[in-house]
């Protein structure tokens, strides 16, 4: 951000509008690390139950969901900032996403199983595509040549 006087007179003379492309993959990866924090707070609800993985494994479990879910929100961060280094990132977890959701919407799964199936695969679709969109492009582009000088 320029903040000097000679920048229009204004400290908002350096800040950029936020296009709806840019805006809307912030909101997806925003969403799908609020949805994991909430499948975490589930699942260590669930900690004392039976199961086949022993209790450090589970805790293991719950601090990689917790991490990811940071993780996405520093990415989704970061990405507003205009880090073009969070394009590979969103990429590499949108995939991720659709290779977790296909198998899920299968017609020999119940109907709660295909949507959720559903659910992982629209926004991470959504999000391939935007992020690689014109304006997206401009926004990692215009601040990657800030940097620079």
């Amino acid at each position: 951000m320029n903040d000097s006087p000679d920048a229009g007179g204004s400290s908002r003379a350096g800040r950029r509008r936020v296009s709806v492309p840019v805006a809307a993959v912030v909101a997806i990866l925003a969403l799908e690390a609020l949805a994991l924090v909430g499948i975490a707070i589930g699942y260590a609800a669930q900690l004392g139950q039976p199961g086949p993985v022993g209790l450090p494994g589970r805790l293991f479990l719950l601090a990689v969901m917790l991490g990811a879910a940071a993780w996405q929100g520093w990415v989704g961060w970061s990405f507003a900032g205009g880090k073009a280094w969070t394009r590979a990132a969103i990429v590499v977890w949108q995939i991720f996403q659709i290779i977790l959701a296909v198998p899920l919407i299968s017609p020999a799964n119940d109907g709660m199983t295909a949507a959720f199936g559903w659910a992982l695969l629209v926004p991470a679709a959504a999000g391939i595509l935007l992020v690689f969109s014109g304006s997206t492009m401009r926004h990692l582009a215009a601040t990657e040549k800030l940097r620079r000088e």
